[in-house]
């Protein structure tokens, strides 16, 4: 019994150990998935990537290419910007000085638009631009949270309005009592086992 207490804090040791270790990953994701569109309405979904963004990349991959707006990843090929080359737009958007490239984003078969963003990248600078005959809608994203390198985005397109959504949080300290407790148990009953027996 004594050995099996000894396992048991360990794993507890290594797991509170393995919780705190932060993953390395390359890239982080936009995932944007469309709420209320009651009336099924097309519009066109872009992600908008500033200057300073793409010459960052430009740099990381260690490339010497000139940055010239939405040309510069027409034309191209730049390893940390994984684009389709056909969905760049000609014309750029322009907001406080700043020129952003549009790419115009397709959704997946869960109707979720995504776009991967380099993790290293220290501002979440870019932009969404909801576009069609009646609207053109920029959605800011800087103040929003990545969380295991996924920021998950809503867009409620009748009220214009995104949002993250909403979830129920468990602190490490709850996830390790329940796992403790869990753990106490399956003590219990072994050794209820073993006395029976």
């Amino acid at each position: 019994m004594k050995k099996f207490l000894n396992i048991l804090l360990i794993a507890v040791f290594l797991l509170a150990i393995l919780s705190t270790t932060c993953k390395a990953n390359s890239t982080n994701r936009i995932e944007l998935t469309v709420t209320k569109n009651e009336e099924q309405k097309d519009f066109e979904l872009y992600i908008l990537l500033p200057q300073d963004y793409i010459e960052y990349a430009i740099s990381e991959a260690g490339l010497e290419i000139e940055y010239s707006g939405a040309d510069t990843l027409k034309q191209n090929d730049i390893p940390l910007i994984d684009v389709d080359k056909s969905k760049v737009q000609d014309d750029v958007y322009s907001e406080a000085g700043i020129e952003y490239v549009q790419i115009l984003l397709e959704p997946n078969s869960q109707d979720v638009y995504t776009f991967d963003i380099l993790a290293d990248y220290p501002a979440l600078d870019m932009k969404l631009r909801a576009k069609n005959d009646e609207k053109d809608y920029i959605m800011h994203i800087d103040n929003f949270k990545i969380e295991n390198n996924v920021c998950k985005i809503e867009y409620n397109y009748d009220e214009n309005e995104i949002k993250q959504p909403d979830k129920t949080i468990f602190s490490f300290g709850t996830v390790l009592l329940i796992v403790i407790l869990i753990l106490l148990i399956i003590i219990g009953i072994i050794s209820k086992t073993k006395t029976d027996n």
